[in-house]
């Protein structure tokens, strides 16, 4: 595996977990991928429009947010990324505490990394 994908992924992917925190859809929004397929823990997908549209509404609120036993693999023009994420977030204004491991899949399109699918698995209490 390259060094330099390897730390390419994982600042991404502080980027994108410092833009949840803030609520800054901007920055999140260039992260992702116009294809982006995104899956909540509850089964739900969403696209990339659909996830702007709910964080920029205030719908979903990262409070806190870790990453944690990160592991990237190295595909050439795409990425894979397992961690573990925890979080404290309010959805719809009700409060929810993550603890899953994940699978974030990110590519290169025009020559930029973007994540174009986020697949969560939430851990058995």
């Amino acid at each position: 595996m390259s060094k330099d994908t390897s730390s390419q992924i994982l600042a991404l992917e502080e980027s994108r977990c410092r833009a949840l925190l803030a609520g800054d859809v901007d920055a999140l929004s260039q992260l992702l991928s116009d294809r982006l397929v995104f899956a909540h823990a509850n089964a739900n997908y969403e696209d990339k429009q659909s996830l702007i549209t709910k964080m920029g509404s205030g719908n979903i609120v990262y409070q806190t947010l870790r990453v944690s036993e990160q592991r990237v693999i190295d595909l050439g023009d795409s990425a894979l990324l397992v961690s573990r994420l925890t979080a404290e977030v309010l959805v719809g204004g009700q409060p929810r505490s993550i603890d899953n491991y994940t699978l974030s899949v990110w590519t290169r399109e025009a020559g930029d990394w973007r994540l174009v699918a986020y697949q969560p698995t939430a851990i058995p209490k």
